[in-house]
């Protein structure tokens, strides 16, 4: 079912969520070396935030209250007890210019000064707007540092790098396997919605991995520190290390209450922008119908409305996001007003020095800030494996190389045969039912009938489109399925009945039925399709580029470059799809004489309906209700008075 058709959210469940983060982080293991680095970096980053805090109760304890340097009703941390035994023996002066270095120090390693309260973060995000899509163009491009300054700067750089090599790596692997599915996929689901995975669901890989490997662990290395401090400087109040321990899962439990609405609605948001997506994709790449049919109006109207649909899906994710923020501040304003009052009252009592306040206080809010950021872990952690589970279900899809085997054929010498085959649409609607096909080298097949009747379906067995459902399709005797696609598809060429055309010169766009064409190739086979005349007459000839979907051409001049494409192929088998439908009599009736002359080296399969095409085939194949119900040459076939061809001839006729 398309997302157009199906715009709840489909729960993931916890399973299925470790699922996904343990495959992301499989992905990402080629970069280990590069996120150990990262991992320790934030450790140094939070090694200087945990020491800045101290030189601040050393000023207030030993310059300001004249203290004995060293007199404390706390112990110092061994980590902090080295400089403390420093300044030993140090006026108050001396020690304000120490404190001084320190501070200057740490401005220029990591922006912050000893109290902590005026640290700075390194962080970048571009312009972006309150949806998925915009915002995705961010987690692609982000970094940040949980330090400034050079240490900070450093990180976020580094960081960037790192990101960028996922999200690319990742967005090529998918649109890689894009290429590489069924071309039914495309027919089920829109390209929008491809595009939308690819652009902007690929880069929750950075954000998963960074948040489940980085995150954390600097996170809990933080907590520790923090807890272990509290225990060991000041086990004399006992209610501060108590609350340290209670702070860390109040605030997580507060977090994992509102996971699974975060998920349906994250689902739910970037269901409704890959539609949004789909729309646009839709009428821009259709937009001469809707304005011929002046559908501007309906199809902005579409457009809007699933707009509106996708900015109000993504607000009710906010919205769950703004609850958590304020159930979460609520506890922690809590806990601090708590502490301020605990605090106060061991200083009055004398169990802690008025200097031990400053780095309390830090410690609190490095530790509520830690908790917040383990809790929103997993709260922001839905939201990017929804946008992962997208990208896997393209991965997984089996692509059209999974479906054959290996072996290669080099040319196809005999001719061609399809056995008893019958296809089935995935939603059980039958249209080929037990067919029969030889085609021997030097003959050219036309295959006529009614609209629907399934002689494309039939063609599209040859190079492997579709897979049948039962019976099988061989070159040479060999099985098409056991041949390699690349050199399958090497050995049919397929001019579709929709030409083609790329952004690109003409010869490009010719050269892609054969990369090694030489110019002479070209002309000869420009001439044949009747494209000769009008490539000469365009401003640059073969080098003129034809812009997006060769809009500056005629349906006919662009199904004739299609010819072109598939007579300069080397192709043993040349399969054509209404070649003629959008041509004039004259250059149809010279393509014909050409095609007289490209039979005799290769197998060609013809559907057309105009008499003047098919005539001229060694064998015409009626096709109804996907069965061949007639086969033979057009006067042996126009003997059957009550045959299905020649009431095909007399309709046409007249």
């Amino acid at each position: 079912m398309s997302d157009k058709e199906n715009m709840s959210a489909e729960p993931i469940s916890t399973r299925e969520t470790l699922n996904l983060v343990a495959r992301s982080l499989r992905f990402v293991w080629p970069y280990w070396p590069r996120i150990l680095i990262q991992l320790i970096l934030s450790f140094i980053g939070i090694a200087m935030i945990l020491f800045l805090p101290w030189p601040l109760k050393i000023l207030i304890d030993y310059v300001i209250m004249g203290l004995p340097v060293g007199y404390s009703p706390t112990p110092f941390p061994p980590y902090i007890q080295p400089f403390v035994d420093l300044l030993h023996g140090m006026t108050p002066l001396e020690i304000v210019w120490v404190v001084i270095a320190v501070s200057c120090l740490g401005i220029v390693l990591i922006g912050s000064f000893g109290n902590g309260s005026s640290r700075d973060t390194a962080d970048g995000n571009l312009a972006q707007g309150l949806d998925t899509a915009t915002q995705s163009e961010n987690r692609a491009n982000e970094a940040s540092s949980r330090v400034s300054g050079l240490l900070g700067l450093f990180e976020y750089r580094f960081q960037l790098k790192t990101t960028h090599r996922f999200n690319h790596r990742l967005r090529s692997l998918v649109f890689q396997r894009l290429l590489a599915l069924p071309m039914n996929r495309f027919s089920d689901e829109s390209v929008g919605d491809a595009v939308y995975r690819v652009m902007y669901d690929t880069p929750a890989i950075s954000k998963v991995c960074y948040d489940i490997l980085v995150v954390p662990l600097s996170n809990i290395f933080l907590i520790a520190v923090v807890i272990w401090t509290m225990q060991y400087s000041y086990a004399s109040v006992p209610s501060l290390v108590l609350l340290a321990w209670l702070a860390v899962p109040m605030l997580l439990i507060s977090s994992l209450l509102m996971t699974g609405a975060t998920r349906r609605r994250s689902l739910a948001s970037r269901k409704a922008g890959a539609n949004t997506t789909a729309t646009a994709e839709e009428g821009l790449g259709n937009i001469r119908a809707v304005q011929s049919l002046g559908a501007n109006d309906r199809q902005r109207d579409e457009f809007k409305r699933d707009s509106n649909e996708s900015f109000s899906r993504y607000r009710s994710f906010v919205w769950m996001n703004v609850i958590l923020v304020g159930l979460q501040a609520a506890i922690a304003c809590g806990l601090i007003l708590y502490v301020f009052f605990d605090i106060a009252e061991a200083i009055i009592g004398g169990r802690m020095s008025p200097g031990d306040a400053g780095p309390l206080y830090v410690f609190f809010g490095q530790l509520l800030l830690s908790t917040l950021a383990l809790g929103a872990l997993w709260f922001k952690l839905q939201d990017n494996l929804v946008g992962m589970r997208r990208v896997f279900q393209i991965i997984d899809q089996q692509a059209d190389h999974e479906r054959h085997g290996k072996e290669t054929l080099e040319t196809v010498r005999e001719g061609l045969k399809i056995d008893q085959v019958s296809y089935t649409y995935p939603d059980g609607t039958p249209v080929l039912d037990s067919v029969s096909l030889d085609a021997r080298v030097g003959e050219m097949i036309a295959l006529v009938g009614t609209t629907g009747s399934g002689k494309t379906t039939l063609s599209y067995l040859i190079p492997a489109f579709i897979q049948p459902t039962a019976g099988r399709v061989l070159l040479d005797g060999i099985d098409t399925r056991q041949l390699s696609v690349g050199n399958l598809r090497g050995l049919v060429s397929f001019v579709f009945q929709e030409p083609a055309i790329f952004n690109d010169t003409v010869a490009n766009n010719i050269r892609l039925g054969n990369s090694d064409a030489s110019d002479a190739d070209l002309t000869s086979a420009a001439a044949s399709a009747g494209a000769l005349s009008f490539i000469r007459d365009l401003p640059e000839g073969f080098d003129t580029l034809l812009g997006r979907n060769g809009d500056t051409l005629s349906v006919g001049q662009k199904q004739r470059l299609a010819i072109a494409r598939g007579l300069v192929s080397q192709s043993p088998v040349l399969v054509l799809d209404e070649p003629t439908a959008a041509l004039d009599p004259e250059t149809e009736n010279a393509l014909v004489q050409a095609l007289q002359v490209e039979r005799e080296k290769r197998i060609l399969i013809v559907i057309a309906h105009r008499l003047s095409t098919i005539r001229m085939a060694d064998r015409i194949c009626v096709v109804d209700d996907g069965r061949i119900v007639e086969s033979g040459r057009h006067e042996e076939l126009m003997q059957n008075p009550s045959g299905a061809y020649r009431r095909f001839v007399e309709l046409q006729l007249g």
